[in-house]
C-alpha cells in the first residue's frame, strides 16, 4: 500500500463543533462567539465552530447600517422590548426574531484555504442548498453581495466579521418569521422585498429539518464535512447566572 504522506500536514482539517443553542439573546451569543474566536485563533483544541440559534426580537446594526434603517428612535424600540446592538460585522441593519435561524461560523480562513469573498460565497451556497432541500429555489443577488433571494424577496442575509483571519458572525435565514415585522427595519424600510422559507413554500417548514440541512451544508461548504453536534454550551449558563445576579443586585 502506498501512503500519501503529503496529506499528513499540520493543516489537516478536523471535525467542527456544532452547538444548538435554542432561543438565546444576542449579547450572550456575542460573548460566547468572542470566547470561541479566541480559542480558534490560538489553535487550541477547537478548530472550527458553528453556532445555530434563534434570537428574541432584537436589531443588530453592522458596519454599513445607520439610524435611517430604523422607523423610530431607540427609546421607542426599547419600549417595544426590542434592543438595538451595534456589532462588528459587515452588512447593514438586521431584525432578528424567532423563526429566523442565525448561524455563526468561526473558522480560520488560512486553515480552510479560503479568502473572505470565497468564504461568503460558500456560506451563501450552503443557504441555497438548504433552500433546495425544502424545494425552494434561491440564488445570490446580482446587486448585493450579502443577500440570498427567493422568488418573492430576501430569504437570507449574510454579515461576516474577520478577526486576524478568523471569521465570526455569518448568516441569518428567514424560515417562519413575521414578515410584517421584518419589513419595518433594515432593507425592508427602504423598500426591498423581504420573504421567508414559509412564504416561498406557501406552507409551514419543519424547523428541525431546516436546521439539520443548514448545519450539514454549512460544515461541508466551509471545509468541515465531519462535525459533532452538541446542545447548549456551559459558558451560556454561566452568563445567564451572572445576568440574573445583576438583576437581583
Amino acid at each position: 500500500m502506498t501512503v500519501d504522506w503529503e496529506s499528513f500536514t499540520n493543516n489537516t482539517i478536523e471535525a467542527a463543533e456544532v452547538r444548538l443553542l435554542g432561543l438565546v439573546d444576542v449579547p450572550s451569543v456575542l460573548a460566547l462567539q468572542k470566547l470561541i474566536v479566541h480559542e480558534v485563533k490560538r489553535q487550541g483544541q477547537l478548530s472550527a465552530a458553528v453556532l445555530i440559534c434563534e434570537h428574541p426580537p432584537t436589531i443588530t446594526v453592522g458596519q454599513d447600517g445607520s439610524l435611517l434603517d430604523l422607523p423610530v428612535d431607540q427609546r421607542q424600540l426599547e419600549a417595544r422590548l426590542i434592543e438595538v446592538h451595534r456589532v462588528q460585522r459587515k452588512g447593514g441593519t438586521i431584525l432578528h426574531q424567532p423563526g429566523q435561524l442565525a448561524v455563526y461560523v468561526v473558522v480560520n480562513l488560512d486553515e480552510c484555504g479560503l479568502g473572505e469573498n470565497e468564504f461568503r460565497w460558500r456560506l451563501q451556497k450552503a443557504i441555497i442548498n438548504t433552500c433546495r432541500d425544502s424545494r425552494v429555489v434561491a440564488r445570490r443577488s446580482g446587486d448585493d453581495p450579502n443577500v440570498v433571494t427567493g422568488r418573492h424577496g430576501l430569504v437570507c442575509e449574510t454579515g461576516i466579521g474577520i478577526d486576524d483571519r478568523v471569521t465570526c458572525f455569518g448568516a441569518f435565514m428567514n424560515v417562519s418569521v413575521r414578515l410584517d415585522e421584518a419589513r419595518q427595519f433594515g432593507r425592508g424600510i427602504h423598500g426591498e422585498r423581504i420573504s421567508s422559507l414559509n412564504a416561498e413554500r406557501v406552507r409551514p417548514s419543519i424547523m428541525a429539518h431546516v436546521r439539520a440541512s443548514l448545519i450539514k451544508h454549512t460544515c461541508e461548504n466551509v471545509g468541515y464535512p465531519e462535525y459533532h453536534i452538541h446542545t447548549g454550551h456551559p459558558f451560556l449558563k454561566r452568563v445567564q447566572r451572572m445576568s440574573a445576579a445583576d438583576e437581583r443586585g
